[in-house]
C-alpha cells in the first residue's frame, strides 16, 4: 500500500511536469500562475518559492476534479464556507467581506471631498451599496462570522462632506430580500436589485418624473459566476434578466476607449457565450466608456464605478445627454481635462462596499496632474 501510494504521487507529479501548461481556468474563471524564473533576487527575496508554489498548485494535473472532490468531502462535514464563501440558505453563495483598507478607505474620502470642494458648480452623489453578506444576513450559515457593513456605512456617511449627496439604498434593498436581488452564484447585484436601487436614487440624483414602467427580458438562464467557480459548489445556477423602459424610445451610441469599439446599445450578446456572462452589461469593465445620447437636455454625468454600475447606469441613459463612465483600476488619464472638455455638470461615484473598502485607485484617478 506504502508503494502504491507514492508511486500514485510520482505518477501524478510527472504528469503535472509534462503536461502542457493552462493560461486560463474556465472553471474558476481567472488567469492561472506561470512558472516562475529563477534568479538571484527572486531566490534571496523567497519571490521564486512564492511562485513557484502557486503555479505548482494552479497547474496540478486533475485539479478540477481533486477541487471538486475536495468541496464534497467538505460538505459531507458539515462545512459551510469554502474558500471564502459562505453556503447560504436556498443555495446562496455569498462572499465573505475582505478586511477593509483603512488607510486607503481615508484616502479615498479625502480625496472624494476635495474633488466636491473643486466642483462647485457639478452636483456630485456617492451610492455605495451593500453586499448580499449584509443585505440577506438572514440567508446565512448560523454563527457565519461577518463584518457588520451598516457600521461601514454609517462611517462613510459620515467622514463625507456635506458636498457630497450620501445615497443609501440598504431600506430598499432590504424590503425586496426575497425577490433574488443577488445571484446565487456570482458576488454581483442584479439587474432587479439595480432597478429598485434606481428608483430610490432618483430624486437624490436630481430625475424628475422618473419612468416606472419595465419589462424584464431573460437573455441567459444558466449563469454561474464567479462564487461557484471559487468556491467549487456548482447546485445553482442564475438567471440574467435585462430591463426595458416601456414605451420609450432611446437612441445613443456606446463607446469603449480600450478597444475603439462602438454600438448603439449597452448589451454585448456575445460574452453570453463565455464564462463570465455578467460582462453581457457594456462587454465588461473598461477604462472608459462614453455613451453619447440624443435626450434634450444639458445634463453630463461621469460616474466613477466598480462593475456594480455596469447593470445600474443603463436605467440613467434616458436623463442625460451624455453619462461617461471610468473605472479608475484602469484609467490613467487626466480627469481634469476630461469633465472639462465634456461639460461635466453631474458625478456619481458608485461602488459595491466591499470593493470600496479594498480600493485602492479612487484617490489616484481624481488627482489632477
Amino acid at each position: 500500500m506504502a508503494f502504491s501510494f507514492i508511486g500514485g504521487i510520482l505518477l501524478l507529479t510527472i504528469a503535472s511536469i509534462i503536461k502542457p501548461d493552462v493560461r486560463f481556468s474556465e472553471e474558476e474563471n481567472r488567469i492561472l500562475a506561470e512558472k516562475p524564473k529563477m534568479s538571484k533576487e527572486s531566490l534571496m527575496d523567497k519571490g521564486y518559492m512564492t511562485g513557484l508554489e502557486s503555479y505548482t498548485s494552479d497547474q496540478f494535473v486533475l485539479r478540477d476534479f481533486w477541487i471538486k472532490m475536495k468541496v464534497q468531502c467538505d460538505l459531507l462535514l458539515g462545512k459551510r464556507e469554502l474558500n471564502g464563501v459562505y453556503l447560504g440558505a436556498d443555495k446562496y453563495l455569498m462572499q465573505a467581506p475582505a478586511a477593509p483598507d483603512e488607510k486607503n478607505v481615508q484616502v479615498n474620502l479625502e480625496a472624494m471631498n476635495q474633488f466636491a470642494k473643486k466642483h462647485e458648480n457639478v452636483k456630485v452623489n456617492a451610492m455605495i451599496v451593500p453586499n448580499a453578506v449584509y443585505i440577506m444576513e438572514d440567508y446565512l450559515p448560523k454563527g457565519a462570522p461577518v463584518r457588520n457593513q451598516g457600521k461601514d456605512m454609517k462611517n462613510l456617511k459620515k467622514n463625507l462632506s456635506d458636498k457630497i449627496g450620501f445615497i443609501d439604498v440598504t431600506k430598499v434593498l432590504q424590503q425586496h430580500v426575497n425577490e433574488g436581488l443577488y445571484y446565487k452564484t456570482d458576488h454581483h447585484w442584479t439587474s432587479k436589485a439595480a432597478l429598485y436601487s434606481f428608483k430610490a436614487a432618483a430624486e437624490p440624483l436630481g430625475i424628475e418624473n422618473p419612468i416606472t414602467d419595465y419589462k424584464a427580458y431573460t437573455v441567459d438562464a444558466s449563469f454561474s459566476g464567479t462564487l461557484a467557480s471559487r468556491s467549487g459548489y456548482h447546485k445553482a445556477e442564475d438567471e440574467i434578466q435585462v430591463y426595458a423602459p416601456e414605451g420609450v424610445e432611446l437612441q445613443y451610441l456606446v463607446s469603449d476607449s480600450d478597444n475603439g469599439k462602438k454600438r448603439p446599445t449597452v448589451y454585448d450578446r456575445s460574452k453570453l457565450k463565455e464564462k463570465d456572462k455578467y460582462q453581457v452589461f457594456f462587454g465588461g469593465n473598461h477604462a472608459m466608456v462614453d455613451i453619447v445620447t440624443t435626450n434634450d437636455t444639458e445634463r453630463k454625468l461621469i460616474v466613477f464605478k466598480d462593475s456594480y454600475a455596469n447593470c445600474f447606469v443603463p436605467y440613467l441613459i434616458p436623463y442625460y445627454n451624455e453619462i461617461v463612465m471610468i473605472d479608475p483600476r484602469y484609467y490613467y488619464e487626466n480627469v481634469e481635462t476630461l469633465m472639462a472638455n465634456k461639460g461635466i455638470t453631474d458625478a456619481l461615484f458608485l461602488y459595491n462596499l466591499d470593493t470600496f473598502m479594498t480600493d485602492n485607485s479612487i484617490a489616484g484617478v481624481l488627482a489632477a496632474e
